[in-house]
């Protein structure tokens, strides 16, 4: 099979500001690596041959821009997430392709998930953590504190496998393919999930940059 992924890669990270004005793509997620970096090499570490670039810039920063194996999908304006991923799509030469957003990290085998899109898309779901500590209360009496525990709900890591046919039929040429175009492929029974319970790393805020950058320093001591 051949494996052919695009990058969802606009974002000007407007939450960073005013700690950094960098192009979220292009910040530093390690001492060596930035973050399109980061998610280009992993997918060329699973044997991808085609990586595009969706974007309104393109990235002469980044370690991989001459190489043969990535291109960028340029947009004269922004078209959002539906409209740049089915404007990508048009290099995409296999019958379905990987779509990923460049700010989720996750640890896994990306090829894993074309096994759960065999109806026409397939989805990467984890377990988020509260961001507050949990209380639990009896008559006014706390009863158990838990620290940011995982919640039991699943929700969506920002990794997708896409046929090209259902891009082309149900994705808008402007504007973001999650608000209708993904509720639409659920009603027609197109998306299967696959439940993922390795870390997920997804950049927002400063504060999430700098913990995933004390993440990866932990790795490598």
């Amino acid at each position: 099979m051949r494996y052919e992924a695009v990058i969802l890669c606009g974002g000007e990270a407007w939450r960073l500001k005013p700690a950094t004005h960098i192009p979220k793509p292009l910040l530093t997620i390690s001492a060596d690596e930035t973050l399109v970096d980061r998610q280009i090499r992993w997918l060329l570490e699973h044997g991808f041959s085609n990586i595009v670039l969706a974007s309104n810039r393109s990235f002469p920063e980044s370690a991989y821009f001459n190489s043969p194996v990535v291109q960028t999908s340029l947009e004269k304006k922004k078209l959002g997430t539906g409209g740049a991923l089915k404007m990508a799509a048009t290099l995409i030469k296999a019958d379905q392709f990987y779509a990923m957003n460049v700010d989720d990290i996750i640890f896994y085998d990306p090829r894993t998930l074309y096994d759960y899109a065999d109806k026409g898309a397939a989805i990467l779901l984890v377990q988020p953590r509260l961001l507050f500590g949990k209380i639990t209360t009896r008559k006014n009496v706390v009863t158990k504190f838990e620290d940011r525990p995982i919640l039991d709900i699943w929700v969506s890591a920002g990794h997708y496998v896409f046929s090209k046919k259902l891009v082309e039929e149900y994705f808008p040429d402007e504007g973001d393919f999650e608000r209708k175009a993904m509720q639409k492929i659920v009603s027609d029974k197109f998306l299967k999930g696959l439940k993922y319970r390795g870390d997920w790393l997804t950049v927002n805020t400063m504060k999430d940059l700098i913990k995933i950058r004390e993440y990866f320093e932990t790795k490598r001591t």
